[in-house]
């Protein structure tokens, strides 16, 4: 009957249209999902980048350190070098000097030592001759007056004698100048000497101390330049932080709006 028929199209009706409406919650539900699932892969890709991002400061961080404290280390190698070049070459001008001083005192000592070596001899043979000279003038003495040949021999050495040790007197005179003067001559070049062994030593201790100088400068210049370094290598971790921060909370907010579709 109509009556019938028309019941039957409003059940099917109501029957197509709850099939409709169950489709599109279906498909709405699918459609949540998907973006749910996007988003979800968006945050942990912001995750990822995060991590990256943390992970490539550290090695820069790290990096941008052991460059600096690599080139410090260089740098102090050089300076110890350089210093210790500078108070060799100190050392061997100190030694020229020391060398050439001891060569005038050993000149002059070797000098008055012949001065004296000299002396000495013409002292030993003057009293050889006092000693002959009395001998014979003892022997002249107690020779009989009438021995007239013996005696003339006799005052011949005598006189003789007397002679030489005037002369050698003269010669020891002069010997005894010229220790003199060999004597002054040593004091100073011993003065020399001792003057010189101040410059020496003013030589290595003026070098030591310029070394010492360029060795602090060079390692105060060392560590400026690793502090600073470790203070970029903090700056450029805290910038990744601050951009690894960003992302985990964009991370978060991504998965909070994944959470809320599922």
């Amino acid at each position: 009957s109509a009556k019938q028929q028309a019941a039957e199209a409003a059940a099917q009706k109501k029957a197509a249209e709850a099939e409709a409406k169950e489709a599109a919650a279906a498909e709405a539900a699918q459609q949540r999902a998907s973006e749910a699932s996007s988003l979800a892969a968006e945050a942990s890709a912001k995750r990822g980048e995060a991590e990256k991002v943390g992970a490539a400061a550290a090695s820069e961080s790290a990096g941008i350190v052991s460059t600096a404290e690599s080139a410090a280390q260089a740098e102090l190698r050089a300076a110890k070098e350089r210093a210790a070049a500078a108070e060799a070459e100190a050392s061997r001008e100190a030694a020229g000097v020391e060398r050439e001083a001891k060569e005038r005192v050993d000149a002059a000592s070797g000098a008055l030592s012949a001065a004296k070596a000299t002396s000495r001899a013409l002292e030993n043979g003057i009293s050889e001759r006092e000693t002959a000279r009395a001998a014979t003038q003892k022997e002249y003495d107690g020779t009989f007056i009438l021995r007239f040949q013996k005696r003339g021999q006799l005052k011949d050495e005598v006189s003789r004698l007397k002679k030489e040790i005037k002369e050698e007197a003269k010669k020891l005179e002069k010997a005894d100048k010229a220790v003199e003067q060999a004597s002054t001559a040593f004091d100073k070049q011993k003065a020399y000497a001792d003057k010189q062994q101040q410059v020496a030593s003013k030589l290595r201790a003026d070098a030591a101390a310029a070394g010492e100088k360029s060795l602090a400068a060079a390692t105060k210049k060392a560590d400026s330049a690793v502090a600073d370094a470790k203070k970029q290598a903090a700056a450029a971790v805290k910038a990744a932080e601050g951009k690894a921060k960003a992302l985990l909370k964009e991370a978060d907010s991504l998965q909070a709006k994944a959470d809320k579709l599922r």
